[in-house]
């Protein structure tokens, strides 16, 4: 078998490789069983939002570079290391802003499947959330993907799961994945006085250590996909991470319980898909306006909707057309983050140069009720190589 053969089975397997464009990677070494290949993506956009004034300067918007090395065994099986870092190319901030997006190791047989250690994109994003990730500036925002303590969904392991460990195979029309992060201490100790009584006067007696921060002590996440025609696709994706709010000696477990439905039709030039989630502890409370910065709102709803249509012939490269939702909303109050999408992109260079322009019908409202929305249009630049 030749390598470009053992490729197609390789990329194939490896589908939570999620390489944009990877035909345009730069190859660095290639033999009959390996491969090293760079590439990534130089992006800036302009938002302006109306009433509002501000200079409108391009910020960077998603920059990075990834380098990957495959080999292919006997036997079919074949190996993946992956490094991907995001960095500001555009130095605003007079510093390049660099950080780790991915970082893992993997195994893969067609038959066996694919197995990947490391930080890597959760099964949710992957094989559900990704569904309505399609708008070139705004969007997944309300899939729960990338929400949580930090920008990635990392901690939590619905974006990018650090410490991760997963697992990915089908069969005929189904696919099943299952995912398990390690624990992480987000916590630190103190030593905090204990204070008495002595006549009649409050003094420090001694010491002792408290915890203060959070730990998460595992996640455990499993997603499925039907695909019971060419062009359906039907997918459940479930999350449970469990956590330890450390606050003195009154620990609490603020666990995340996540449920996200999806579903996704492509007939021809058309796009549409839908996903809905149920979030409880995963959304965090400064997400909304009007609600305390006191941690994660306990019950949160996200719903997005994308529909696209390919123009083909008509210009050089192809021109998309595209419209949509996203609404998060809190269960427990009026607040809600809601926007109504249209936009155009012209995609050129084998789609590797992207122009898009955007604009944002926002319908957002705060706990109580009154309204928010900053209706806005953003203009894209992007390249991928």
């Amino acid at each position: 078998m030749t390598f470009n053969q053992k490729g197609i089975t390789l990329s194939l397997c490896l589908s939570s490789l999620f390489v944009a464009q990877q035909a345009s990677a730069v190859i660095l070494y290639e033999s009959p069983d390996d491969r090293l290949q760079f590439s990534g993506r130089l992006a800036a956009a302009s938002t302006w939002v109306d009433n509002v004034h501000d200079d409108h300067d391009p910020t960077n918007f998603g920059s990075r570079v990834r380098l990957i090395h495959e080999h292919n065994f006997e036997d079919g099986w074949s190996s993946i290391l992956r490094t991907e870092w995001g960095f500001n190319p555009w130095f605003e901030t007079g510093s390049d802003e660099h950080y780790k997006r991915l970082q893992y190791a993997g195994l893969s047989h067609s038959r066996y499947g694919t197995i990947l250690i490391g930080k890597q994109y959760s099964l949710w994003y992957d094989m559900v959330g990704v569904w309505t990730d399609w708008f070139w500036i705004n969007g997944a925002a309300a899939q729960g993907s990338f929400s949580g303590r930090n920008g990635d969904g990392g901690f939590e392991g619905n974006g990018r799961p650090d410490r991760a460990i997963s697992y990915q195979n089908s069969w005929g029309d189904w696919s099943f994945g299952m995912l398990y992060q390690t624990e992480r201490d987000h916590s630190h100790s103190d030593n905090a006085p204990i204070y008495g009584n002595i006549g009649g006067q409050q003094v420090v007696t001694g010491f002792e250590q408290r915890d203060s921060g959070v730990e998460r002590n595992y996640t455990g996440q499993a997603a499925l996909n039907w695909l019971p025609s060419e062009t359906v696709s039907l997918g459940l994706a479930y999350t449970h991470t469990s956590i330890t709010d450390h606050d003195d000696d009154n620990n609490r477990h603020p666990d995340v319980n996540a449920t996200l439905l999806g579903a996704r039709w492509t007939p021809g030039d058309w796009y549409f898909a839908a996903t809905a989630g149920d979030y409880h502890n995963l959304e965090r409370n400064n997400v909304f306006d009007g609600l305390p910065d006191t941690g994660a709102v306990e019950h949160a709803r996200g719903y997005e909707l994308v529909a696209l249509y390919n123009l083909r012939g008509y210009t050089p490269g192809s021109v998309q057309i595209y419209g949509g939702l996203n609404r998060l909303e809190d269960r427990d109050s009026d607040a809600r983050n809601a926007n109504y999408i249209a936009g155009v992109a012209w995609l050129l260079a084998n789609d590797n140069l992207v122009l898009a322009l955007e604009r944002s019908e926002d319908d957002s409202k705060d706990a109580d009720g009154g309204s928010i929305g900053n209706d806005n249009t953003a203009f894209l630049v992007r390249y991928d190589f």
